[in-house]
């Protein structure tokens, strides 16, 4: 009976043990900006960050690696060391008999810890000598590829007990280091717009949190096993739904928080997952929780729960966000994320500083950004040394740093014509030419060869408009623009047409996904479930295509009626689509989604952006693959039409410039007569020629004058 009984006991401890353990894949170009690693020259090192959650024990951890070197390498002497954080744990051969290879390696789990670990590839590369020639320092056929695409990384680990603290919130549950992607259930009192608002502020605090990293929400009216919950409603709600599954709520006078370990349908608790509650006796105080909730992020306070009797804001300003810089404030290196910077020896890997513009900005060709560079270079270079500048991938100047004795400079200033910009994401990269002043086969000392870029140098951005020619949905991907004019959502709202948990759900990765690339809670956007006449401000409509108001319809660039018409492109002209309008009576299909964007019918300049699906379950797939950057790159114009078959490898997208064209300037409205002669250039022409006419007109009128005044002066003193 007692072996029995330690048999059940051991059972049930190895069946909880299994059910807290994991095994995720990752492929390395989810972790890298290129799909290729490129090692080149003698020497040389590359590599990437690999994110560890600290919610994971690490019990394996797996390297695929996909590799091509040069066939013409010196075997006996090519090789590659595998390092983790500075720390070598493998080497390779680099055989030329067998240049493309898939190695397996188990990296050491003790040099892995919480956080972003690099992964690093060091080659050392040689090829045959011609004679009694030197070996050249980077010849062309030394260099390793890694092919990151179908290179892997697979982590086997046990998931840690979540600490019962709120400060856990912070960056514990909700991590971008989390891979491949972040699962939250959300559970809601009703379908209340008030209920709905507060849920929205809630998902944009997580996805906020997630940066990044891909997180879909589902909704439902009871706990999911396996993932963290959030549960949001009021006090009365959220304490009868903890009774019915043995938790006490705690009492509170206002906004209300309290983490628990995740209960199960079952019985007992999951404590690898928690359940968040979010709570208070009324709607406005159920606002105040969900609201603090988005703003934690210190590990503070350290309790299970808290009450909340306040939140104050800070100002925020239009036009901002993450990584958005302001136009005429200086900006040091430093604060844009790069630190002073050494460049040493011959086989430099270049660096970059990432900002944003704001979608809307009307970027003239007459202005020029500023770009004031403080560095110092060592003595011995060739004059053929440079420091390279990219703008975007571009090369735009190249500065000659070849003085034999080496050299410092302060406020090197170089104007940046503004045009080379764009809204939005912006890259400016340094990368760097050192050359050695030295003759074939002499001794090659590296140690004076360095360039040191210091991060007070600073970047300058002029004063432009903001005015901006629409639909562009292109401009919702860059940060959800235009409902992110304000970074909080102001003057902005969600229309929830159909309240399923399914439509619900889609709105919610819709809130995630502006956030993350905002950057902001969306504290002041408010959720509707009833078309309010008028539309005010600028409007997202989700829901099934039956339940969408024909007004909203009414004013789509493709309108679903008895009969409408659907625009077919024919030719394409440049960067646009000659169409054919053909007017038909049809449907949309199952496995289709549809996004669209006009402006709005009751305020000029402000935007309505539809999405609509035939079903609920269309919406939610559909608000999951919008999520992936493969698909946000090709949702553009006015019209986008995206198939997601199972008969496909992946979502199909179809973009269409097409729509009424209207435009929209700070605050939503038009910029006056800067924006009237921008949007009418024959207008713009026809006054500069009436100003020319003026103004010769005037000289001719001044110039007769002063003759005649002349011509009186000299007849008077006749």
């Amino acid at each position: 009976m007692f072996t029995r009984l330690l048999l059940v006991l051991g059972y049930a401890l190895l069946s909880a043990g299994l059910a807290h353990a994991g095994v995720q894949r990752i492929q390395l170009d989810q972790l890298h900006p290129e799909p290729v690693l490129a090692l080149t020259c003698v020497s040389d090192e590359r590599g990437l960050d690999i994110p560890i959650p600290e919610r994971w024990a690490l019990k394996k951890t797996t390297l695929v690696l996909h590799y091509t070197s040069s066939n013409t390498l010196l075997g006996d002497q090519a090789q590659m060391v595998i390092k983790i954080n500075g720390f070598p744990i493998g080497q390779i051969k680099l055989n030329p008999t067998s240049p493309d290879m898939v190695v397996k390696i188990n990296l050491p789990t003790t040099y892995l810890e919480a956080g972003y670990n690099r992964l690093s590839f060091m080659t050392s590369m040689h090829v045959p000598r011609q004679g009694e020639s030197c070996e050249p320092f980077c010849s062309p056929d030394m260099w390793t590829h890694i092919n990151l695409k179908d290179s892997s990384l697979e982590a086997e680990y046990d998931e840690i007990p979540v600490p019962l603290s709120l400060s856990s919130i912070a960056d514990y549950l909700f991590d971008p280091k989390i891979f491949p992607a972040g699962r939250v259930n959300l559970i809601v009192e009703d379908r209340s717009p008030a209920s709905l608002t507060a849920l929205a502020i809630a998902s944009s605090g997580i996805a906020r949190r997630f940066d990044y990293r891909k997180v879909v929400f589902e909704v439902s009216e009871t706990l999911r096993p396996g993932m963290d919950n959030v549960l949001v409603g009021r006090t009365s709600f959220v304490d009868a739904f903890l009774r019915a599954r043995g938790l006490e709520l705690g009492q509170s006078q206002g906004g209300y928080l309290k983490i628990f370990h995740l209960p199960l349908e079952t019985g007992g608790t999951d404590p690898a997952h928690a359940l968040i509650v979010l709570t208070g006796e009324q709607y406005d105080k159920v606002k105040l929780a969900a609201e603090t909730f988005a703003n934690l992020s210190l590990h503070f306070p350290g309790s299970q729960e808290m009450t909340v009797l306040g939140l104050e804001m800070p100002n925020i300003q239009a036009h901002s966000g993450r990584g958005v810089l302001r136009a005429n404030q200086a900006y040091t290196f430093k604060a844009l994320g790069l630190p002073t910077t050494t460049f040493k020896g011959i086989n430099n890997v270049g660096k970059a500083i990432h900002f944003r513009l704001p979608p809307d900005f009307l970027v003239k060709e007459n202005r020029a950004a500023k770009l004031k560079l403080n560095f110092a270079y060592g003595a011995g270079m060739h004059p053929t040394s440079a420091l390279n500048i990219e703008i975007n991938g571009a090369p735009v100047r190249a500065i000659h740093i070849g003085d034999a004795n080496g050299a410092m400079f302060e406020n090197y200033q170089i104007d940046i014509p503004t045009y080379l910009f764009k809204p939005g994401d912006n890259t400016l990269s340094f990368g760097v030419e050192l050359h050695p002043d030295h003759q074939q086969c002499d001794v090659v000392l590296l140690g004076n060869l360095f360039l040191t870029l210091f991060e007070n140098s600073t970047l300058t951005f002029p004063e432009m408009p903001h005015f901006a020619e629409m639909p562009r949905l292109e401009l919702f991907m860059l940060n959800g623009f235009p409902f992110t004019r304000w970074p909080d959502g102001h003057e902005s709202r969600m229309l929830i047409t159909d309240t399923s948990e399914q439509n619900i759900a889609a709105a919610m990765n819709v809130v995630g996904l502006m956030s993350q690339k905002n950057g902001h809670p969306l504290l002041g956007m408010q959720i509707e479930t009833q078309l309010t006449e008028p539309l005010r401000g600028d409007t997202i409509v989700i829901g099934p295509i039956d339940k969408i108001p024909q007004r909203v319809f009414k004013h789509a660039p493709l309108r679903f009626d008895t009969a409408f018409e659907v625009p077919y492109p024919v030719l394409q002209d440049n960067e646009k689509h000659t169409l054919a309008y053909v007017t038909q009576k049809s449907r949309l299909g199952p496995d289709r989604a549809l996004i669209m964007e006009f402006e709005s019918p009751d305020e000029s300049g402000r935007s309505v952006m539809l999405i609509t699906a035939e079903q609920g379950h269309t919406l939610s797939k559909f608000s999951a693959a919008l999520l992936e950057p493969e698909i946000q790159v090709q949702v553009k114009g006015g019209l986008v039409l995206v198939d997601m078959h199972e008969r496909l490898p992946k979502p199909k997208v179809t973009s269409l410039e097409t729509g009424a064209v209207y435009t929209t300037g700070k605050s939503g409205r038009s910029l006056g007569f800067e924006a009237y002669l921008y949007a009418h250039p024959w207008a713009y022409y026809g006054l500069i020629a009436i100003l020319t006419l003026g103004l010769a007109a005037g000289s001719w009128w001044g110039l007769k004058r002063y003759r005649t005044l002349r011509e009186l002066r000299r007849i008077s003193q006749e």
